[in-house]
């Protein structure tokens, strides 16, 4: 199998690095956010407020696809991408994970911070990375681009 240009769990799991998410509201139009996640188990993993719109819960609700992008842009010397689609699913509360999320975006965790991981009124969710390519563009130059269509691959590119 060929391997992408650069470490794609080693990305995932660099710190402050948001992803773009997107899907679909129940009318059919589209959805984006930016959101914290945390990359575990051959997994992406969300916590998101509930309330209306809550497309991507729905999303979650329903098992349906999503789309996440994460990247940096900053050009000559880091320009990555790793676009991953895949279904959705509602999970259950997990406060360790949760805290594993937000410990990546934040610089202290406060009790503060564990009242809003506790909260009633967020769900924990997750993606799994079915489809999904991975490129890099050293110096602007034009590379591979890594693609993969099932989970079996996305699990085989960190080992």
């Amino acid at each position: 199998m060929e391997r992408p240009g650069f470490d794609v769990q080693g990305f995932l799991g660099e710190r402050e690095r948001p992803a773009s998410v997107a899907t679909t509201t129940r009318r059919g139009t589209p959805a984006l956010a930016m959101m914290w996640f945390v990359a575990e188990e051959n997994r992406l993993w969300f916590h998101t407020p509930e309330g209306r719109p809550a497309p991507f819960l729905d999303a979650a609700r329903l098992c349906r696809d999503v789309a996440v992008m994460v990247a940096t842009f900053a050009p000559p010397d880091d320009v990555r991408q790793v676009r991953l689609t895949g279904p959705a699913r509602l999970e259950s509360k997990e406060l360790p994970r949760i805290r594993r999320i937000y410990e990546r975006y934040i610089p202290e965790w406060t009790d503060s911070w564990a009242a809003h991981a506790a909260s009633p009124d967020a769900v924990l969710w997750s993606m799994a990375p079915e489809r999904g390519m991975a490129v890099a563009f050293p110096d602007l130059e034009n590379t591979p681009v890594f693609r993969w269509d099932d989970i079996a691959e996305y699990t085989r590119i960190g080992s």
